[in-house]
């Protein structure tokens, strides 16, 4: 299996590496990594079997069945046994581990290289380095977080050596991080979970407190609000954070990650902004991951401006399941698509008969290898 993983990835590693390719390249860069994923996970293999699904039959990547993400609580998804995983990655959210999203890596060698490739373009297109301040923990501290790993890639890799962190072991240093940040005489990039950002902003707006961030400033923020802070919509989180640190809400990103992927999808706003292009919000995913709103009863692709289930095709996944059923709404708008929200209704419904589904290929199907 080691041989056949590692040619993999390195096929993988090309294609990742190429400015773009077409829908038949991705087309056949997926097949490889679903006869793979097939073969050696075996959860998967079963979930596969049970819709009657196999790599023999199955010729384009939207005939892949995708699994629940909630399935990543219930079993382990992993093509190689966890001992050799490299890597971790657990999603937050309860205190208990049994509950939580596992996400297994033989190694890190794909993720990286995806972060790096599609962080460049979106985030900081116009230059090579900038200095950033990073308002999340350090890997050192959240060991198990796609999120701090993330963080760590971004300040390594595209930071300047002044660029620092604004949490310590005792929390988000708020104070000194405000003395810095009113102090900054060149373009900064502010890089982190979007409670953090609230956070700071409920504490400025408390001691009448705003900067004026040199021109290219930037932020750029993930994870959304919900359940950690006070909710707040995206565009409405893009106005305050323009107005907070005087930036123009062209030069304010989130990032659409999730523990169970291996790539991020990033608002295209920002590129749009130095590319003088029309300026749009919607997610550009990249060329090694295909997303696609699903009608979860008949299980086919929404027409576009139709919203549904988003389903991510995430060919960095390499050694989970390149295809994910995720609990979020979408709605498809030319080469890129809006969140919407979480799944309700009738859509949270298809979601848990999906994950009902998986937990039934798993016990039905026991005896098979």
């Amino acid at each position: 299996m080691l041989e056949d993983y590692l040619a993999l990835k390195q096929e993988l590693s090309t294609f990742i590496s190429q400015p773009t390719s077409t829908e038949e390249a991705f087309n056949e860069m997926a097949l490889k990594v679903f006869q793979f994923q097939y073969e050696h996970n075996q959860p998967f293999r079963k979930f596969c079997r049970k819709r009657r699904v196999s790599p023999r039959k199955v010729k384009h990547y939207t005939e892949i069945p995708p699994v629940p993400i909630d399935a990543f609580k219930l079993t382990t998804l992993s093509c190689h046994p966890i001992e050799e995983a490299k890597a971790l990655f657990m999603t937050s959210g309860t205190t208990n581990p049994e509950k939580r999203g596992k996400n297994y890596h033989r190694d890190l060698e794909i993720y990286d290289l995806s972060m790096k490739t599609h962080f460049k373009s979106h985030i900081i297109p116009d230059m090579d380095k900038m200095k950033m301040f990073v308002l999340f923990p350090t890997e050192e501290e959240m060991p198990n977080s796609s999120l701090a790993h993330y963080l760590h890639i971004a300040i390594n890799t595209f930071g300047t050596e002044d660029s620092q962190y604004a949490f310590s072991k005792e929390g988000f240093e708020i104070d000194s991080f405000i003395e810095e940040l009113q102090k900054q005489q060149e373009p900064i990039l502010l890089i982190g979970a979007t409670f953090s950002f609230i956070h700071l902003l409920d504490e400025c707006k408390e001691r009448g407190i705003r900067f004026n961030l040199p021109t290219h400033s930037r932020i750029m923020d993930t994870g959304g609000s919900k359940g950690r802070s006070r909710e707040m919509t995206p565009e409405v989180f893009r106005q305050e954070m323009s107005e907070l640190f005087s930036i123009p809400p062209e030069l304010c990103v989130n990032m659409y990650g999730m523990t169970e992927l291996s790539s991020q999808i990033y608002d295209r706003n920002l590129l749009d902004f130095y590319k003088d292009h029309p300026i749009s919000t919607r997610k550009q995913t990249p060329h090694w991951v295909k997303t696609v709103i699903m009608d979860l009863e008949k299980m086919e692709e929404k027409a576009p401006g139709e919203k549904g289930i988003i389903v991510h095709y995430d060919l960095a996944n390499i050694n989970s399941v390149m295809a994910i059923l995720t609990e979020d709404m979408g709605v498809q708008e030319e080469d890129g698509f809006y969140l919407l929200g979480r799944a309700k209704g009738a859509e949270a419904k298809g979601c848990s008969l999906a994950v009902e589904q998986f937990i039934a290929s798993s016990k039905n199907s026991e005896g098979e290898s």
